[in-house]
Order: C-alpha cells, then sequence, then structure tokens
C-alpha cells in the first residue's frame, strides 16, 4: 500500500527543469462553409488561447502538484516569447534561467480548430543550426539554483537547446552536487544523457532507440545503454519498469476516456521528479505517474494535473474498480452501498438482454442512465432512456429494462432486501 501522506512532501520541493520551452496556441472558431476560392473549410475565429508547452509544461504540472520551479530554455524576443514569459509570471514559475535571444523564435504550436475539432496545426521553429550554443556559464545563478534544488530534470524535444557539452556541464554540476536527474529525451540526442537516475521515453522513441519491437528487449537494451533506470511509457498500454538490477514491472493504464493526449508524457516525468524527490520507490512512483497520465488524458488540449486531481483517484477504497462485480444474465452490478437509509448500485447492461420482470413491495427506487439507450418498460407503458435520463420506480411497481446499446445505470433506491423481489419473468436474451 502506497504512503500517500507522502505527498504532503510536494510543497516543500523545488525542481529545476532544463529544456525546449514551447507555446502552444490554440485558435477556435466556427466552421459553416467551404471557401469559394478552394475546396477547405472558412474559420470565422472567435478567440486565441495560450498554454505552456514542451518543457514549460513539464514545469506546469510541477506547479499544480505544489512544488516550487526554476525554468530554463531558449525564446525569442517576439510577442509569443512575451505571452510565454507573461504565463510563467501567472503560474509563478520561476524564469531566471530562461534565455532570450532576438535572432530565434519562440517555439509555437498554433492549433486551428474549428468546431472544436483540429483542421490544421501551424509550427513556429527555428532551424537547429541556427540556435546558439549556449554554455553553463551563460545561466546566471545556474549553480546556485541547482544547489538549492531537490530533483534537476531536462526535457529534450530535439528543437535544440541541448547541445552536448550544455547537456554534460549540466548532469555533471548536479551529480557533484549529489542531485536526482530525469531525462525524458529525442533518440537524436541519446548520448548525451548517459549515466543519469531516470530515462523516460515513450514506446515510438524506444524502439527507434533501440531498433527491436519486443518490450522485455526494448527495456533491457535501454538500461544497458543508458546505465539508468527505464520508465517506458506506452500509451494506452501503461508503463514499463526496468530498473538497473534487471528487474521489470508493468503498470497497466486506467480504463478512462481519453480527451487528449498532449502533454501527458511532461505529466509522467514531472510525477517521477516529485515523488522520487518525496522518498517515494521508483516503483511506487511509476505507479503514481501512470495514475497522472490516467487524469490528464481526459482533459482537453494541453493540459496539466494538480495536486487535488492527484489526490482524487487514489482514493483506492472508494472507487468503483475496487467494487466487486456481481455476474447477471443481462451484464452485472456493482454494490456501491446497502444499509438501513439507502442502496446504490452501478448496473452495466448488455446490448439485447433484459432483467427479469419484477416488482419490490418495499424498495422505492430511481435509475439514472449514466450512458447508453435503455428501453424501460414500468407497468403497462414503455419509456425510453438516454444518457442523462432518469425514472423513478415506486414501490409495487412491475418494471425490467432492456438494453438497446450497451448502457450503464446508476440504481439509488431505499435499503434492499433480498426477500423483496418479486419476479413474474426471467431475465433473458431478446431478439
Amino acid at each position: 500500500m502506497i504512503d500517500i501522506t507522502k505527498l504532503n512532501k510536494f510543497k516543500d520541493k523545488n525542481v529545476v527543469v532544463f529544456g525546449d520551452i514551447m507555446l502552444d496556441k490554440y485558435t477556435d472558431g466556427l466552421v459553416n462553409r467551404i471557401s469559394p476560392e478552394a475546396p477547405v473549410p472558412v474559420l470565422k475565429k472567435s478567440k486565441d488561447t495560450y498554454t505552456l508547452g514542451g518543457a514549460a509544461n513539464v514545469a506546469n504540472n510541477l506547479i499544480g502538484l505544489g512544488a516550487s520551479v526554476f525554468l530554463s530554455g531558449i525564446i525569442g524576443t517576439d510577442e509569443n516569447g512575451k505571452t510565454l514569459l507573461n504565463l510563467l509570471k501567472e503560474k509563478k514559475i520561476d524564469a531566471t534561467l530562461i534565455y532570450k535571444d532576438k535572432n530565434v523564435v519562440t517555439i509555437t504550436k498554433n492549433r486551428i480548430l474549428g468546431n472544436n475539432q483540429q483542421l490544421i496545426r501551424i509550427d513556429e521553429e527555428n532551424d537547429i543550426a541556427e540556435i546558439p550554443k549556449i554554455k553553463v556559464a551563460e545561466l546566471k545563478n545556474i549553480k546556485k539554483i541547482i544547489a538549492k534544488s531537490d530533483v534537476v530534470v531536462l526535457s529534450d524535444y530535439g528543437k535544440g537547446y541541448f547541445n552536448k557539452k550544455l547537456a554534460a556541464q549540466i548532469i555533471q554540476l548536479a551529480k557533484k552536487l549529489d542531485k536526482l536527474i530525469l531525462v525524458d529525451c529525442k533518440p537524436v540526442n541519446k548520448s548525451y544523457f548517459i549515466g543519469v537516475d531516470v530515462i523516460k521515453p515513450n514506446l515510438k522513441e524506444a524502439k527507434e532507440m533501440t531498433s527491436e519491437s519486443s518490450i522485455s528487449d526494448i527495456g533491457s537494451k535501454l538500461v544497458k545503454y543508458f546505465k539508468s533506470n527505464i520508465v517506458l511509457t506506452s500509451g494506452g498500454d501503461g508503463i514499463y519498469l526496468y530498473d538497473k538490477k534487471g528487474k521489470s514491472t508493468h503498470f497497466s493504464s486506467q480504463k478512462v476516456e481519453v480527451f487528449d493526449v498532449s502533454g501527458a508524457g511532461d505529466t509522467v516525468l514531472a510525477m517521477l521528479a516529485l515523488t522520487l524527490a518525496s522518498s517515494f520507490t521508483l516503483q511506487d512512483a511509476s505507479y503514481l505517474a501512470n495514475y497522472a497520465a490516467g487524469i490528464v488524458v481526459q482533459k482537453q488540449r494541453t493540459a496539466a494535473i494538480s495536486y487535488d486531481d492527484l489526490l482524487s483517484v487514489l482514493q483506492e477504497d472508494s472507487h468503483l474498480d475496487k467494487v466487486a462485480i456481481v455476474p447477471k444474465l443481462w451484464g452485472y452490478e456493482k454494490w456501491i452501498e446497502n444499509n438501513e437509509m439507502y442502496c446504490s448500485k452501478l448496473l452495466y447492461l448488455k446490448k439485447g438482454y433484459q432483467c427479469s420482470l419484477h416488482y419490490h413491495k418495499i424498495k422505492d427506487e430511481m435509475f439514472i442512465v449514466t450512458s447508453g439507450h435503455v428501453r424501460l418498460e414500468v407497468d403497462d407503458k414503455v419509456v425510453y432512456l438516454r444518457t442523462g435520463n432518469f425514472q423513478r420506480i415506486k414501490a409495487l411497481t412491475k418494471h425490467r429494462f432492456l438494453g438497446l446499446e450497451e448502457s450503464t445505470i446508476i440504481e439509488v433506491s431505499t435499503q434492499h432486501f433480498e426477500d423483496d423481489s418479486y419476479r413474474i419473468e426471467e431475465s433473458k436474451k431478446v431478439s
């Protein structure tokens, strides 16, 4: 069992993040016609919104979890750079180590959305050969900031911030000061980061780094190459941990509705950094990072996790996934509560199946459809319920439900007694 009281340590931690800073811009509007000039949609723009991206999103996640954060990267002196600095100021992310250069553009990803659907993405970025090669000596107060930090995070998107010398100098300085070092790097720069504490690639990057296809071969090869612990993210398949001692662990992904995977890797990196700095084991840190990723993919656009988000999913004793399934011909039930005051159940109804025709002499209940399409017989009438519809069933009312689609229902009622169910016809599959 994970000791979640250690999460309280987050607020006392200082983290320094080095990497490719980006600005994520969203241009929203409505599309209701095609251009007469070309077969393309015409967007009637409504608004622009901005969020932190790349290494800045790692910092944003760390701030959301309660840590104090220093951020280092390269931005331009353009309008997007000013917007980014204003966002950092709002979030209280320290920008002391950010290098500003009038000859570069601030990396910006502009997603154009019509009717909330992405139409195109416009990227503004630099030719890597033209980006100035920064040296540690050029970063003001870097030694002092690393010294006061609990963990050092390197977020490499392959956009030119890291060169071999800078990466080596940061890692050498962090090791000299006995700091934890975590890295998320692109395959092209993998040789820069050998010997750090944790490397966090995604599966696509890991395959490219190793030229292997099997998960176990990928993991063992990465450990051998980097001489580091490997936390491998694999989307819907969860997280694989390979430690330097040769042990591997798989953490399955959470069953959630995915809205947007943008920035999920940044969330995992931030969670690993804070949990390891807060005395969690690598196993527990990976477990918590997996949960954190499951939270942010349910949010729209580039999103960061908050401390409250994390606490909400760690209430393991009060989560539906932990409630036992009671199998039924028509699907299953999960009994959430049944006491002298009330009863609450989750019902899963299979398409084409109906429950028994029955009634209760005492029980008074309410059905709330949370997904799907349900046909409900109530005495001599038929009611059709879709997501959000509800129906009260009073005592002595004959009723049964049929799944027109796979459906879920929340049932709330007075106390349920097993001997208060009077069946007239049994459950069955309906043709």
